[in-house]
C-alpha cells in the first residue's frame, strides 16, 4: 500500500500542467526544478521535456549528475520567488538500489531563486534481472517539510517553470528508462600499450590486468601464459592461473630481465588468458622499451632545506643543554 500511495505521488509529480494544493506541513516559498538532467550527459538540452534511456547490464551500476535548481525568479509566478531549502530524492519503480552522493534527503538551506547544485544518483541492476526487463529511475527536485525532511508529496509552486528566453521547459522531476542487456563477455585483459623499463634492471614487472567483466559472476579461476621475444634478456614462458571475483580486476605480471640491455632495445610480451569448461579466450601485446635510467639528485632545494632546518634545531638544543649544565 505505502508503494502504491508512492507512486500515484509520483505520478503527480510528473504530470505538467496540473495545479497541486499545498499540503499541510509544507510551504513554498521558492521553487525545485532541474537545470540538468538525465539528458544532459547524453548531449540533448537541458531540460527535461520527456524520458532518457539507458541501457544497463545485471550487476551494472549506471551515475549521472544532475543539478537540481531553484527556478529563476523571472520564471515564476508571484508566492515562490524566495529563498527555500530544497533536497533531491529519486526512487526505481521495481525497487531496485537507488543511492545519491550527497546522501538523498539531505536538506539544502538558503538557495536563492536560479542557484543550483550538483548531485549524483547511481542506479544498479539486480543479478536477477533478465534481458529486455525495464525499470523507471525518477529524480525529484523537492520541497522540505516544516519539520526539517525532504518532501517530495509537498508537489511542486510552479511546473514546469518556462524560461522566457527560449521558452523551454524545467521540471521538478527527471526520467530514465533504463532496459537490461546482455553482460559482457566475463573475461577480459587491460595492458598499457607501452612499458619503459630501466636498463640494468634485472626484475622489471610488466603488469597485465585480468578482468571479470561480469558483476555478478562467482569467483573465476583464470588460466594464463605470458611469452616474449628475448630481444630484452632471455625470452619467457610463464603459465600460471589466479582467480578474480565477479566485477574486479586483478594485476599479473611478465618478468623481464633487462639487465645486460642497451638502451632503446624492444620487446613483445603476449598474453593469452582463458576460462573454465566451456573456454573463453582473450589475448593482449604490450611492447617494452629499454630506456637509460633517470638520475635521482640526492640534494634537491627541499633537501637542502630540512637539513639546514635540522642542524639549526639539534645547534638550539646543544647550546640550551650547556646554558642549563653551567647553571
Amino acid at each position: 500500500m505505502k508503494k502504491l500511495f508512492a507512486i500515484l505521488a509520483l505520478t503527480l509529480l510528473l504530470m505538467p500542467g496540473i495545479a497541486l494544493a499545498q499540503p499541510a506541513g509544507c510551504t513554498w516559498e521558492g521553487d525545485p526544478s532541474f537545470r540538468y538532467g538525465f539528458g544532459y550527459l547524453d548531449g540533448l538540452p537541458y531540460n527535461q521535456p520527456g524520458n532518457d534511456f539507458a541501457d544497463i547490464y545485471p550487476g551494472q551500476t549506471l551515475t549521472y549528475e544532475l543539478g537540481p535548481y531553484s527556478a529563476h525568479a523571472t520564471w515564476l509566478p508571484a508566492g515562490c520567488k524566495g529563498m527555500d531549502t530544497l533536497c533531491f530524492h529519486a526512487v526505481s519503480l521495481q525497487g531496485w538500489t537507488v543511492s545519491g552522493n550527497p546522501p538523498m534527503g539531505s536538506l539544502f538551506e538558503g538557495i536563492l531563486p536560479g542557484q543550483l547544485w550538483y548531485q549524483y544518483v547511481s542506479i544498479t541492476a539486480p543479478c536477477a534481472v533478465s534481458v529486455g526487463d525495464k525499470d523507471t529511475l525518477i529524480a525529484i527536485c523537492a520541497y522540505a517539510n516544516n519539520a526539517g525532511v525532504c518532501a517530495p508529496e509537498c508537489g511542486d509552486c510552479n511546473d514546469p517553470n518556462v524560461r522566457p528566453a527560449d521558452l523551454l521547459n524545467y521540471y521538478s522531476s527527471d526520467t530514465l528508462i533504463v532496459t537490461v542487456i546482455a553482460a559482457p563477455p566475463a573475461l577480459g585483459v587491460l595492458q598499457d600499450t607501452l612499458t619503459l623499463v630501466d636498463r640494468g634492471q634485472t626484475q622489471a614487472f610488466i603488469p597485465f590486468s585480468i578482468c571479470n567483466q561480469d558483476e555478478c559472476a562467482d569467483p573465476t579461476l583464470y588460466g594464463y601464459n605470458i611469452t616474449s621475444k628475448g630481444h630484452v634478456g632471455p625470452a619467457i614462458n610463464e603459465t600460471s592461473s589466479t582467480t578474480v571475483d565477479g566485477g574486479e580486476c586483478k594485476d599479473v605480471y611478465g618478468i623481464i630481465d633487462a639487465g645486460t640491455a642497451t638502451a632503446c632495445d624492444y620487446d613483445t610480451l603476449t598474453i593469452i588468458v582463458w576460462t573454465p569448461a566451456p573456454v573463453v579466450y582473450d589475448t593482449c601485446v604490450q611492447v617494452i622499451h629499454v630506456i637509460e635510467p633517470e638520475e635521482v639528485p640526492l640534494f634537491t632545494v627541499p633537501v637542502v632545506t630540512i637539513l639546514v632546518l635540522a642542524l639549526i634545531l639539534a645547534g638550539a638544543v646543544f647550546m640550551r643543554r650547556r646554558e642549563v649544565s653551567k647553571a
